[in-house]
């Protein structure tokens, strides 16, 4: 049961530590109730120690309008578990329901546990903590559930800083849906559905490898298919969504031409969403976009962003300082000119000198922290505008050929994962170019401030390196 709301540290005496666990793969059977506005079901976790030391107890936290009703281990014996609704420590105004499961025995250094969740509840969003994007409800117009409103439960505990430093890893996923068979079911993975004698059909996707999220949408969907790319859109939208095909059929092509192919064959899934609730991107659990690319040709960037994110390496670095951000905003643009023959973005280029120099201007952090850094420093958010422009900086450096050879080698080569410096060193022996000052400038240091100041395109920053 919920208790009266209370601020607890399950490692209290011991200073926040991150969780001791993390998914290796997650099984989610689950029941959408639109009358009641609720979701009821069960999450089944494989988990993994990944600390030095034997751990007995897991933090798991779920939506703050939830609870969990049983917890079982693999062999579908109770374990014991509390459950309180929680203020994170650093972040008073995002509330939680934290569960915390006793096992049965200890999980030894890299060994594994299975635990079952049943739990049900509410849905609501978490747009009191500046979390526009966060809007989620049990609705016949769109439901998502996923892991920003803690739709269900998620192993972390609550502590931002801490659970930061928790290694991230993808996981494998099979996630069964029940709804009303009016409605259609999105996500990434193979896909398979039941239809039930009560008006129901349970819908089933299993992820076709690790994923670093899964996202379920409900809706009124139509869908069309081609080439490995299934696309779920919103009635209303079929001009735009076909329209959508073919750029997303074109985009993929020269992708491939540039960074090379794909580890796996798509089997990708972009599911339309309302606007406002946050785009986001895996070639597993698939892309959900935003409605404005599907009504809005000039949009068609926000797509192209989603897609150049999957010709990235995994990234090992934990907190992640997010330069891929920056690559895919310059791909998006590139993008838009090579698919769309869009004749705008030198000019945006010129004027993102010009933002970037109003953020250095208006943020002294920026002169402090290298972007190497920005994960520990939570300053990714300038990951997006900085990277940018180093990524179009580089491009000028060096032409579009070798380009293609650095950031595509980098992903072909480290297909496992890589960090900062794997993608320095990568590159610099990948170039033609001394490239050794332009790294330590822009990803090891902050000198790019400078560099920046004394230009106004990217044309006059790349000129400061030859």
């Amino acid at each position: 049961m919920i208790a009266a709301l209370l601020l607890i540290d399950p490692l209290q005496g011991q200073g926040p530590q991150p969780e001791s666990f993390r998914a290796r793969d997650a099984v989610l059977d689950l029941a959408v109730d639109f009358p009641e506005q609720r979701l009821s079901g069960s999450i089944t976790y494989e988990l993994e120690n990944w600390t030095k030391q034997p751990v007995s107890t897991v933090s798991f936290i779920l939506n703050r309008l939830m609870e969990v009703s049983a917890v079982r281990d693999g062999a579908r014996t109770p374990l014991r578990f509390t459950q309180d609704v929680v203020r994170f420590r650093d972040n008073p105004m995002r509330q939680v329901d934290q569960v915390l499961v006793q096992l049965a025995k200890p999980i030894p250094p890299n060994g594994h546990t299975v635990v079952r969740l049943d739990y049900g509840g509410n849905l609501v969003g978490y747009t009191e903590i500046g979390w526009l994007y966060v809007r989620d409800r049990i609705d016949t117009t769109f439901t998502i559930i996923r892991e920003d409103a803690l739709a269900f439960p998620r192993i972390d505990g609550i502590v931002n800083s801490a659970n930061r430093r928790r290694p991230t890893v993808a996981f494998t996923y099979r996630a069964s849906v029940r709804a009303p068979s009016k409605f259609v079911v999105a996500a990434g993975g193979k896909q398979s559905r039941v239809v039930n004698p009560d008006g129901t059909t349970t819908w089933t996707y299993v992820s076709d490898g690790p994923s670093p999220f899964v996202n379920i949408a409900i809706a009124p969907f139509d869908t069309i298919s081609q080439g490995g790319v299934r696309v779920f859109y919103l009635r209303g939208d079929s001009s735009g969504a076909h329209r959508l095909m073919q750029s997303t059929q074109r985009a993929l092509g020269l992708l491939t031409d540039w960074f090379g192919p794909l580890h796996s064959p798509p089997n990708l899934s972009i599911t339309e969403i309302p606007n406002g609730w946050g785009s986001q991107a895996s070639l597993v659990g698939g892309i959900i976009q935003t409605a404005a690319a599907f009504r809005d040709s000039t949009r068609m960037g926000e797509l192209y962003h989603e897609l150049s994110h999957l010709w990235n390496a995994p990234d090992l670095e934990n907190p992640t300082p997010r330069w891929n951000e920056g690559l895919a905003m310059f791909m998006q643009d590139l993008l838009r000119e090579r698919v769309d023959s869009w004749a705008g973005r030198v000019d945006s280029e010129r004027d993102d000198v010009a933002r970037v120099k109003g953020i250095v201007a208006a943020d002294s952090s920026l002169r402090r922290v290298p972007m190497i850094d920005y994960g520990k420093a939570n300053n990714t958010d300038r990951s997006y505008s900085v990277g940018e422009l180093m990524f179009a900086t580089l491009f000028d450096l060096v032409g579009e050929v070798e380009f293609d050879r650095i950031v595509g080698g980098y992903y072909q080569r480290f297909g496992k994962g890589g960090t900062t410096r794997d993608f320095i060193s990568f590159a610099e022996r990948s170039s033609s170019h001394d490239l050794s000052g332009f790294f330590g400038d822009w990803l090891l240091s902050t000198r790019w401030v400078d560099v920046v100041g004394s230009g106004t395109s990217t044309a006059d920053l790349a000129g400061h390196y030859r």
